[in-house]
């Protein structure tokens, strides 16, 4: 499993990013829970958290941050207006956001300014949401409607991160040793 968490959310994890997610199949990983468990228990200390936003019989959707830089891009005004259009309150904290999300996520539709939690910028998840498909530049990470230089940068920076972790737990460490976090 943590090679899969390395694979998805390596840019959160070195903090690069500010939150990545990733879904674990429960039935391939059995003892997710208790895993993430044990993460948060090595990584907590160092300020990244794994947080479960939604599951399902079959999955853990699992949100992996960086808890000051998630704080700081969520208190940033462009970000902060687009959630408390959502309905997220303007004078809660992280953890407010957080339980906000997850009820929204148990609706039947996907909430789209999960970007804004997953450190896209905001011009990008306003084209996302008002505009879908048309005026998009790019395509990677995320779908990019401004900004391509710099998205592309990010994508390539994120996809090395990914593949040195990668190559670290494929060579036998783990995610602990790696962040020194053990």
């Amino acid at each position: 499993m943590e090679k899969v968490i390395a694979y998805h959310c390596g840019p959160a994890l070195a903090g690069i990013k500010t939150a990545n997610l990733v879904s674990i199949n429960k039935k391939k990983f059995p003892q997710a829970e208790t895993e993430i468990a044990q993460l948060n228990n090595h990584f907590n200390k160092k300020g990244i958290y794994f947080e479960c936003i939604c599951q399902c019989d079959e999955r853990l959707l699992i949100l992996v941050y960086r808890k000051q830089l998630l704080q700081e891009y969520l208190k940033s005004h462009d970000i902060a207006q687009k959630l408390h259009s959502y309905g997220y309150s303007e004078k809660g904290g992280l953890e407010q956001h957080l339980d906000f999300l997850k009820r929204r996520m148990k609706n039947n539709s996907f909430p789209h300014e999960i970007g804004a939690f997953l450190g896209y910028p905001a011009q990008d998840i306003n084209g996302f949401i008002n505009h879908k498909d048309e005026g998009v530049l790019l395509v990677g990470e995320w779908k990019v409607y401004s900004d391509v230089e710099g998205a592309k940068k990010a994508f390539r920076r994120y996809c090395s991160c990914r593949n040195a972790l990668v190559k670290r737990i494929d060579k036998g460490n783990s995610l602990a040793d790696i962040f020194c976090a053990a």
